[in-house]
């Protein structure tokens, strides 16, 4: 998985740096709103009804059919709906352009539906090297399309058209790797059985769904798709680098813990030896690509990106919260607690209501500033609703990487120093690479005399994983 997450960044970033050149910022704003749309529908269809089935200790083939069928169903009637009102909806969300776009996105995502099932079995079994081997597949196919669609001068279209390729080979390929086939064993006590974990998750991928729309819906009220746009791509690039970085953690985390939800100790061990790693590696990331943006972005994607510099170097710093409590909400879903994210994701709104009036007229970067705000303001929350249901202490979620936090913070000061110090005269690029350098080698020194117990945790860390390769589990 982290080979995958490697290679499809590198391929994914070298790819985008063209492509953002070629469309500019409008397309992308465009599939952002669009998102938004289709959003709806996400609360309701897809994860939101097979979550369960990962979640769930014994799952039989009327389980299987039951939320095959139901979500089969429940998507098609959003993609009708969805396909028939695009003009209002459109005009709903202040972008016209997106109407464009919606009737295919529909057909997409009743296509994409039909991997739930077999996708969520792979998941259950944590059999993520078919995964990795199907999404590699996909994104290599939609990617390159992407591309030369891109330069054939297809504009929003080319990520659309790539956008369902890929969808038909995720579906084939979770359907031949999973190696199910839907029946017609449909159960009304399966149904039954499965509702109270679904709706709850329906429930939280609603607050979630709102969560994320209110900035992109104020902000496409005040700067239409080209603010959305920039924000999504200041969006996009955090979360590659985040999700290079602690992608492979994520995908497996809901699915590891309620696999070990039987033995807390084992799950403490495992939360220390993975934040030991996550907060080694995320914050002098994240706080050393926020110091070189500013000539990284305008080099790589050209200077029409430039606005997207600040709300960029905003999203970065929730890399200090990202590196533990991003995995909170699948932490409290592995052990079965499907109600404290619904806490969590209300409170999160309540603030964004409160801050937004005060940061909306600052355009992209205040929504930027409001969604860190809330993000950072929901940490301890959200840590404490895990010590509560898992056992493992808030307090230690939050200061776990406090020698790394101390050496990257230390790491920026010596970067800042090294740029002032240079020559006007350099390159931007010899400039952004003597300060990734400079950066590389300040962090590691500063991490072996300040962060030495840390480096050892790390190294005992991987042997603990060595140990466990098996999936044993220890008695509780």
């Amino acid at each position: 998985m982290f080979a995958h997450s490697w290679a499809s960044a590198v391929f994914g970033l070298a790819t985008f740096a063209v492509m953002a050149r070629i469309l500019g910022p409008e397309p992308y704003g465009i599939m952002a709103l669009a998102a938004l749309v289709f959003g709806v529908a996400g609360v309701f269809v897809g994860a939101p009804l097979t979550e369960s089935i990962q979640q769930r200790d014994e799952i039989t083939n009327v389980h299987l059919d039951t939320t095959f069928w139901l979500n089969s169903g429940l998507t098609l009637v959003f993609a009708v709906v969805i396909a028939l009102l695009a003009e209002p909806i459109s005009a709903l969300i202040g972008a016209p352009a997106v109407a464009e776009v919606l009737p295919a996105l529909s057909v997409i995502m009743l296509f994409s539906s039909l991997e739930g099932v077999p996708g969520a079995l792979l998941q259950r079994e944590l059999e993520n090297d078919k995964l990795v081997w199907i999404e590699t597949a996909s994104e290599l196919l939609t990617t390159g399309l992407a591309l030369v669609l891109a330069l054939l001068g297809f504009g929003v279209w080319s990520l659309v058209i790539s956008m369902a390729a890929g969808t038909l080979i995720s579906v084939a390929g979770c359907f031949y790797a999973s190696k199910w086939r839907p029946g017609f064993s449909v159960s009304v006590t399966a149904f039954r059985e499965l509702f109270a974990f679904n709706r709850d998750t329906v429930g939280t991928y609603f607050l979630g769904y709102v969560d994320d729309a209110i900035p992109r819906f104020l902000l496409s009220l005040v700067g239409g798709e080209r603010a959305v746009g920039l924000l999504s791509i200041a969006g996009t690039i955090s979360g590659s680098l985040t999700g290079l970085l602690m992608g492979p953690f994520n995908e497996i985390a809901m699915n590891v813990v309620a696999r070990l939800q039987s033995s807390r100790r084992t799950v403490h061990e495992l939360l220390d030896r993975v934040f030991a790693m996550t907060t080694a590696v995320i914050y002098p990331a994240t706080l050393g690509l926020a110091i070189v943006s500013p000539l990284l972005i305008p080099l790589v994607i050209g200077d029409e990106w430039i606005a997207a510099v600040v709300p960029l170097q905003i999203f970065l710093v929730l890399g200090i919260r990202d590196a533990t409590g991003t995995f909170n909400i699948a932490i409290l879903r592995g052990v079965g607690d499907s109600r404290s994210p619904l806490i969590i994701l209300s409170l999160g709104i309540l603030f964004l209501f409160i801050l937004a009036p005060l940061l909306l007229p600052y355009g992209v970067a205040g929504i930027a500033t409001l969604i860190a705000l809330r993000t950072f303001l929901t940490w301890p929350v959200s840590a404490w609703l895990v010590q509560r249901a898992a056992g493992y202490s808030a307090i230690r979620q939050i200061v776990i990487g406090w020698r790394a936090l101390i050496a990257s913070l230390g790491m920026v000061a010596i970067v800042l120093l090294v740029n002032f110090h240079m020559p006007a005269h350099w390159s931007e690029i010899a400039r952004v690479a003597v300060m990734i350098i400079s950066g590389i080698l300040s962090y590691t020194g500063l991490m072996f005399v300040v962060g030495a117990g840390q480096v050892r945790e790390i190294r005992e860390g991987i042997g603990w994983f060595r140990n466990h390769h098996d999936g044993a589990v220890e008695p509780a």
